[in-house]
């Protein structure tokens, strides 16, 4: 970024992390999107890595921020697509969850094979909170997505946050609300934390399984969860 066409320039910063790659740069007249490529796994069974050349087509809208930064959100008219409302594994719209130095988890909704998922995020300390994806039943094997304040990094992780895949930057602080969009298509799944970062994963696998809120050292809430499938 420059306030002049001759800079001088900031540092560039990724709008996602690097499984969504080859993007491009297209308009429709109203808005800006870029289209890129949702990287795979070379064995969908893999828990180390996802490396595999081309994937799933995948867009995201591009937002400006007001002080100019750029962010990645979901596509409008994906999002509508999402109507038919689903019961969730908590008995409201609210779960609080508080943790010491070891990971505690709640279920707050099923995996579906394609689902939308909105809510808000608050949490007290600086301690790693997010999502856990079960992907064989065994809790060490958790795919997470996981929100980390202390290094302003949201990330994708695998076997229970020891195997890191992907992260980009998400700078956030305690005592805020913090809104996010989470879509998920097949194995592929995109967290968009509203105003704030995008993230790309890929997690084979997970359909049909709970999907968990997890927190370390830390106490989240999430609110006005909603979830939807088409």
């Amino acid at each position: 970024m420059s306030d002049t066409p001759y800079g001088p320039y900031s540092d560039p910063v990724r709008l996602d992390g690097e499984l969504f790659y080859a993007a491009k740069h297209i308009e429709d007249g109203s808005n800006t999107y870029m289209v890129g490529w949702a990287r795979r796994s070379e064995s969908v069974s893999s828990t180390q890595e996802v490396s595999g050349w081309a994937g799933n087509l995948a867009v995201q809208k591009v937002v400006q921020n007001p002080d100019g930064t750029l962010t990645l959100a979901p596509v409008d008219a994906l999002v509508n697509q999402f109507k038919n409302r689903r019961e969730l594994l908590i008995d409201s719209m609210t779960a609080t969850l508080s943790s010491g130095a070891a990971y505690s988890y709640t279920d707050l909704c099923i995996a579906y094979e394609s689902f939308l998922l909105t809510g808000t995020i608050r949490f007290e300390k600086n301690g790693t909170f997010g999502f856990a994806f079960d992907y064989n039943g065994r809790t060490d094997k958790y795919k997470t997505i996981t929100l980390d304040p202390a290094g302003d990094k949201l990330s994708l992780a695998f076997n229970e946050g020891d195997t890191l895949i992907t992260e980009t930057a998400a700078p956030i602080e305690p005592g805020k609300d913090y809104t996010f969009t989470y879509v998920q298509e097949g194995s592929v799944g995109i967290l968009c934390l509203d105003g704030i970062a995008s993230l790309t994963v890929r997690l084979y696998g997970v359909s049909g399984r709970p999907v968990r809120l997890f927190v370390e050292n830390n106490t989240v809430t999430i609110s006005n969860l909603k979830q939807y499938t088409r």
